[in-house]
């Protein structure tokens, strides 16, 4: 088994809930988040090992409804997490997993299990589960497009009675920042993966799949796709760099470039974009 490296003031945390679960039938709910590539699946996905040494593929769940059904036939000690992947931060797919939070909520106060969320903002979740129901908040971050392995942890202290993740949601919603008030502490976390990262890919790339065929065509989806596909054919960026500025994977822009439907925005060449411009 893979060992895993857990930060010392962290795994002094994660004993806390463990107790919590065990010892006086509570849930504790995690909120992992970060930009694309800092590593918020990686721990949540070392976190859930620790909590719960059975987790596995199984414990990953990436659209609503599958995630309820897991949760519904859930078992105490349990560590089941929400990858917000396949969402790309699509506001109307962002609804539907609010509406799936709430509906979560009421149904694991007493299971006695652990509850992840891994999102690309924690601004962009349901304010009552951050004000009222999450128990901390692990934003990952990095220094740079490669730096990854940091952690800012937030939540109420024990002993000043300080609730850093309720003052951080109401102070910085407005401008998504994570500077007021400073975090409980700071943490690192290491390259290993917990998990098989190969099968997790694919059943990732599965859910995106899913999701985008399901996603209806609306004036939004149609302007993001064109930008998209006009950064590649037009203006000569690379699927990769795109899919840096997009956080969305490459095979994500690939599909896009070859899907059969043309965005009426690209009608517009070059010669006449110029033309339009005179």
């Amino acid at each position: 088994m893979t060992e895993i490296y857990i930060d010392g003031y962290y795994k002094q945390l994660l004993d806390d809930f463990k107790n919590a679960v065990e010892k006086h039938n509570t849930s504790i709910v995690l909120l992992f988040d970060g930009k694309s590539g800092k590593g918020k699946t990686t721990l949540s996905n070392q976190t859930g090992k620790y909590l719960y040494p059975e987790f596995d593929l199984k414990n990953i769940y990436y659209d609503p409804e599958t995630f309820l059904k897991g949760l519904a036939k859930s078992k105490p000690g349990e560590y089941f997490s929400f990858d917000e992947a396949m969402i790309l931060s699509s506001r109307s797919a962002m609804s539907s997993v609010n509406k799936m939070i709430v509906q979560a909520m009421s149904m694991i106060r007493s299971k006695r299990i652990y509850v992840a969320f891994c999102v690309n903002s924690v601004f962009d979740l349901d304010r009552n589960l951050v004000l009222s129901r999450a128990d901390a908040l692990l934003h990952v971050y990095g220094e740079g497009l490669v730096d990854r392995g940091r952690f800012a942890a937030f939540f109420k202290s024990s002993g000043d009675q300080t609730d850093r993740l309720k003052l951080l949601y109401l102070y910085g919603k407005k401008f998504y920042d994570y500077k007021k008030p400073r975090a409980n502490f700071f943490g690192r976390f290491t390259k290993p993966f917990v998990v098989n990262e190969a099968k997790y890919e694919i059943l990732k790339q599965v859910a995106i799949d899913k999701f985008l065929n399901q996603e209806p065509i609306t004036k939004k989806y149609k302007s993001y796709k064109a930008l998209i596909i006009r950064l590649i054919k037009l203006d000569g960026y690379t699927t990769k760099r795109v899919s840096e500025l997009a956080e969305v994977s490459q095979e994500t822009i690939r599909r896009m470039l070859l899907s059969p439907e043309q965005p009426q925005e690209l009608l517009i060449t070059p010669q006449t974009q110029n033309k339009n411009n005179i």
